[in-house]
Formats: C-alpha cells, structure tokens, sequence
C-alpha cells in the first residue's frame, strides 16, 4: 500500500511530511522514559522482521491478478504498544523509500501515516476492545484477525481520501473507495492470519512479549526467543522473499494496472512536473530500488540473487536504525 508521488498533490504532499513529522515527534517525546535496553533490542528484532515480511507478496483469494503484502502495524502494536509499535513501522517505511525507492519520496508522509501511524493505533485499540482480558486465547487471536482488517481498511481509507483532495482521481471517490475496500479486506484477512501464527508461536515460547500473557510457563529464554525471531527474518528476507508473487498489490491494482484486463486503464492523471523531479531524484538516491541492483530491464531479468541480498541488507538496516533511534530517545542519565 506504498503510495507513489503521482497519487498526491504537491500541497497534500507537504502537508502529510508536516503532520507525519509533528506526530512522530510527539511520539518519541511521549514514549522517551518507557524505552529500556531490552525493549531497544525487541524493536530492533521486530522492525528487522516486518520489513522481510512485507517483501513476500502472497497472491489474494478470489483475485488472480493482484497481491498483497503484511503491514505489520497490529503485530508490532500488540507487543510493542501502538507508540513504539509507530515508531519502529515509520523507520521501516523511511528505509523501505530511501534506499529501495518502494514508495514515492514525496509521498513519504502519507505514507507514514497509512502504513505506521494510523494502523498502529486504530490497530491496537480494536485488538484490545476485541480481546478483552485475554485470559482466552480464541478470543485475543481472533481479535488480531480483525484488528488488522481494520486496520487495512482504514489505511486504504487514508489513500482514497489522500487522492481525493489531490484531484487526481478520473472516476468517483466512492467507486475508488468501494474498489480499495474489497481489495484489502482480502489483505486484512491474509495478514490477520499470519499474524496470529506469529502471535501464537510468541505465546507459547514467550508468552510475557505479549502485554497481558504471563500466566504460562516460557519455553525459551528473551534472547532466545528473539534470536529465533532474526533466524526467521534471516529465512524469509533471503528465501522467501524470492516467492513473493509478482502481481501488482492492491493499491497498484485499483488504480494503475490489472494483468487480466490488459485494456484498463488508470485512474488517477498527475501533470504536476514537481512529482516527475521528485521521480528522477529518487531514482539517484535509492541504493538497490525495486530490491534489486538497478533499473534495467537486464538487471531486473537476473535480480533473484540481489533480492535476497536487498532482503538481508535491507533488514540489518532497519535493525541498527531502530535500535539506535531507541537509544537516542532514552533520556540522558547520569
């Protein structure tokens, strides 16, 4: 659900930068006193996690032509809380648009707050007010199934209304929204249940990494269960990762291409040259765009190998950032 910079206006482009940055500022201040050492090194771990995991474009059911990916926003949010849950999204978000160009660099406000921000939040309040004291595990798994159609579908939501006031939609918000919808539905629910096999591997070797879970007995040690945690992003950045379907995602379906309707058109026009510039700019500062070596076609034809390694390099990225974004929101002591 990465927005490109054709989606937006230039004003809306500020103005999401503006919001994004004033709210994640806030955030950090907010959340300086609750981050420790060990909290420092579980975010690090998730962050590094999440990112591999949104490289995997699985195939949607029903849909043959479009794909989509996890967001991560109520898994990080169900352990981490929705303030870190944010933070740790929005550095994966900055690293997955400066250096893979996934995602428009002027869009980038936008899509802190489609992706990390607004997830995060609306996410973790649905999980909590669906799973209730979680003393039973149905309940608290199947409220993660549907905080992350909410939270899916409230981020779509976002990009409608993003595109809306850009006035670059050629047919009706209504029927975008209506197309937005359905598409991540479907994601919500293939996230939903991922993320529940997540949860329920977490809860039963280290059932105190989620809030509210402690009554049953840890089978490996906090370390241990992180290390088991980077061994399973190690897997999925440099193996997976070559799986993933190459279908356009959900966002990338309802407006710009459908492969099984080759007459479609897109649905949104932009002549604002300020978001071609931004385009060509991107293109210059982005390391490996496309998780691969380069932009043509020959590099792309034999990328398999630089994917896993975009995978790899990508999740040790977003590992070192988080962790030291963490440190240096602790609090000075003495």
């Amino acid at each position: 659900m990465h927005m490109a910079n054709e989606l937006i206006s230039f004003p809306v482009a500020g103005v999401s930068i503006g919001i994004a940055g004033g709210v994640l500022g806030w955030i950090c201040k907010s959340i300086r006193q609750d981050i420790v050492s060990e909290k420092a090194a579980v975010m690090g771990v998730l962050g590094a996690f999440v990112f591999a995991a949104q490289m995997v474009n699985f195939q949607l059911p029903l849909m043959p032509g479009t794909s989509g990916h996890l967001i991560g926003a109520v898994f990080l949010a169900v352990i981490l809380g929705p303030h870190l849950a944010a933070v740790v999204l929005s550095s994966v978000v900055i690293i997955q648009c400066l250096l893979f160009q996934d995602g428009g660099l002027l869009a980038i406000g936008c899509n802190l707050l489609n992706i990390a921000i607004i997830p995060s939040y609306i996410g973790y309040y649905v999980y909590r007010l669906a799973a209730g004291n979680m003393q039973n595990k149905s309940r608290y798994l199947a409220g993660a199934i549907v905080a992350c159609v909410i939270a899916a579908l409230a981020g779509s939501a976002m990009v409608v209304l993003q595109t809306t006031i850009s006035g670059v939609l050629l047919i009706p918000p209504v029927l975008f929204l209506a197309t937005m919808a359905g598409v991540h539905l479907l994601v919500g629910i293939m996230e939903g249940m991922i993320t529940v096999a997540i949860l329920g591997y977490l809860a039963s070797v280290r059932p105190d990494l989620i809030a509210g879970l402690t009554a049953s007995r840890a089978v490996l040690s906090r370390n241990g269960a992180l290390i088991s945690l980077a061994v399973m992003t190690l897997i999925t950045a440099a193996g997976f990762s070559l799986l993933a379907s190459d279908k356009p995602d959900g966002l990338e379906w309802s407006y710009l291409e459908r492969p099984e309707q080759p007459d479609f058109k897109p649905v949104v026009a932009n002549s604002d040259q300020r978001m071609d510039a931004a385009d060509k700019l991107h293109s210059k500062i982005a390391v490996m765009p496309d998780y691969s070596l380069g932009n043509t076609s020959e590099l792309h034809s034999a990328s398999a190998g630089w994917t896993s390694v975009a995978g790899i390099v990508g999740s040790a990225v977003c590992m070192g950032l988080i962790w030291l974004t963490a440190k240096l929101i602790r609090p000075r002591r003495a």
